[in-house]
């Protein structure tokens, strides 16, 4: 299979049953379309290529990451959230998380 770098791709139900790892995203999560993923290259490792996952459910996220900002500020820490991120692509508004 040729991967573009830059580009947004599905992954296919038998890449999870393969990996079947608990911790991964699973695809179609709660009987809703299976998440997208944005494709890049590690900056560290040439052979590497990560694929994230992206979302338009914004409100969905900005729920968690306040809790997370909140949850922070109650336990007396300087509040910082590095597993979520709001951008723009296309001119649409998404979440890599």
């Amino acid at each position: 299979m040729q991967i573009n770098i830059g580009y947004f791709y599905f992954i296919k139900d038998i890449f999870f049953e393969i990996i079947d790892d608990k911790e991964l995203m699973q695809n179609k999560e709660n009987g809703n379309k299976r998440p997208c993923y944005f494709c890049f290259k590690s900056k560290k490792y040439d052979n590497i290529i990560w694929f994230i996952p992206v979302s338009t459910k914004i409100e969905k996220y900005k729920k968690i990451y306040n809790n997370k900002i909140q949850k922070q500020i109650n336990l007396g820490k300087s509040p910082s959230v590095d597993t979520i991120v709001f951008g723009n692509v296309a001119n649409i508004y998404i979440v890599y998380f």
